[in-house]
């Protein structure tokens, strides 16, 4: 609405200038129309041709502002003519005392020229007419036409100075008695603008207050929605939990969950931010609960595909084109066979220990798994007491610096974390939280970002502790 606001307040302007600058051309073609015929009155045939001209040139003028649409160009040429012919139809009268000081109308362009040039070109044009009202006060330069001058007489003279003086003092005091009373105008729309504005800004503010306020109690929702990793003391034995949407509310989040032998930590990225984002994660959560306590499914990449299969139902993805989904990272932990897995689609996974740290990246999705999702691998980990598990959206290793020219990138991450693979986890965890808060600075948050940390419980471990300490 303020963008609105200011662009009436500017066509207004427009308006004001284009009838400021018409009744310029009026009042002074008026005079020149009337000088022309006091010219052919009193033989003055060739001086004649100054006024004739003047009007001429207003004429084409107005057309070509017309047709051209240039105002600002046809304003400046108007004004020079405006300035200038004065002068010289003085000059051509035979001097300052015989024309009676028909150097006047110029001041009528020039008043004219301040209410509707720019300050800057304004002051050109003051400057103009000072230095050549004092050119000609001093030398009151005689320009010979032939016509004859000499026999215009004293009461003509006298004649042209009154009519000269009362045009001048009528159309400047027009103008001015016009800009007073458009401007009386304005400030009146103005204040009504601003009384507009004030009360557009109390209902944006009271409709911002109440999608804040519904903003945050959605955030607590989806919050109890989430589950408290440390309430499954048989799968983790410490966990992190880095969870910043950009907005409010965002389309990153986790589910953990499990029937019979088989458990599992899921990890979603899903398209969007704020309250569309956030709704497509709760759908995500329903598919979930459904796929694993109806349909008992029993791998990560299963898991995956399944979900990915109920999304191209639900979102119609396979006729719309849309690509809104969610990438995904599944731990799997198997209770049966005492074994970890995990499978992604574009999210990855990172498994550190003091003595090494390996990437697992996930599947990256494309536009050919649709239908079928094939392709999906589950990776077996091998678990010791010093392993640590980070799943992580992109919102993570995408952040720019403050200078937004450098993502954090997955190698800093990766570097963070190896240099605090020995570290306890959660001062590992806030020292790396730390640097991506250095690193962005007071740069905008660009996306969703979340990252598990988790230290697998030890009936997970598969490799003893004497060849950790052996590989040491």
């Amino acid at each position: 609405m303020t963008s609105g606001v200011a662009m009436t307040i500017q066509q207004q302007n427009e308006r004001i200038r284009l009838s400021m600058f018409k009744l310029l051309c009026l009042g002074l073609g008026l005079g020149a129309m009337v000088w022309s015929a006091l010219c052919l009155w009193l033989g003055l045939y060739r001086c004649a041709l100054i006024p004739i001209g003047f009007v001429g040139i207003t004429i084409v003028n107005l057309a070509l502002c017309r047709a051209s649409g240039r105002m600002a160009w046809c304003m400046r040429i108007q004004v020079l003519f405006s300035l200038v012919l004065p002068f010289v139809f003085q000059a051509a009268l035979g001097g300052s005392a015989a024309s009676g000081m028909v150097m006047f109308w110029s001041f009528v362009a020039l008043a004219g020229a301040l209410t509707f040039q720019s300050r800057f070109i304004a002051i050109g044009w003051v400057a103009l007419e000072v230095v050549t009202v004092l050119l000609f006060t001093l030398v009151d330069p005689v320009l010979d036409l032939g016509d004859p001058i000499l026999n215009i007489t004293d009461m003509e003279r006298r004649g042209f100075l009154a009519f000269n003086v009362a045009s001048v003092t009528i159309l400047i005091f027009s103008l001015a008695l016009r800009f007073v009373r458009v401007q009386g105008r304005m400030r009146k729309r103005l204040h009504e603008v601003r009384q507009e504005l004030e009360v557009a800004n109390t209902v944006l503010n009271t409709q911002r207050l109440d999608t804040l306020n519904g903003l945050r109690y959605a955030r607590q929702i989806q919050r109890a929605l989430l589950p408290d990793l440390r309430d499954h003391g048989d799968l983790f034995r410490k966990v992190h939990v880095l969870d910043e949407p950009r907005d409010t509310v965002g389309g990153d989040s986790y589910w953990c969950g499990g029937v019979g032998d088989h458990r599992f930590l899921v990890i979603l990225d899903c398209t969007g931010h704020g309250m569309p984002g956030a709704l497509l994660s709760m759908l995500c959560h329903g598919i979930l609960n459904e796929l694993v306590y109806k349909d008992r499914i029993d791998s990560g990449s299963e898991l995956i595909r399944r979900t990915q299969i109920a999304l191209d139902r639900l979102l119609n993805r396979d006729r719309n084109g849309r690509k809104d989904g969610a990438e995904m990272a599944v731990l799997h932990f198997d209770q049966r066979t005492g074994r970890t897995g995990f499978s992604g689609l574009g999210c990855s996974l990172i498994h550190s220990t003091r003595n090494s740290v390996h990437v697992h990246r996930g599947q990256r999705p494309l536009p050919t798994m649709i239908n079928g999702w094939n392709g999906l691998v589950d990776v077996d980990l091998d678990l010791g007491s010093t392993s640590r598990l980070h799943l992580f959206t992109d919102g993570v290793v995408d952040q720019f610096d403050a200078e937004q020219r450098l993502k954090f990138s997955l190698k800093r991450l990766v570097d963070l974390i190896t240099t605090h693979a020995a570290t306890p986890l959660e001062q590992a965890e806030r020292d790396i939280v730390q640097a991506l808060k250095d690193w962005r600075k007071e740069g905008d948050q660009i996306d969703d970002m979340l990252m598990l940390a988790v230290e697998p419980d030890v009936r997970w471990h598969r490799i003893p502790v004497v060849e950790e300490a052996e590989a040491a």
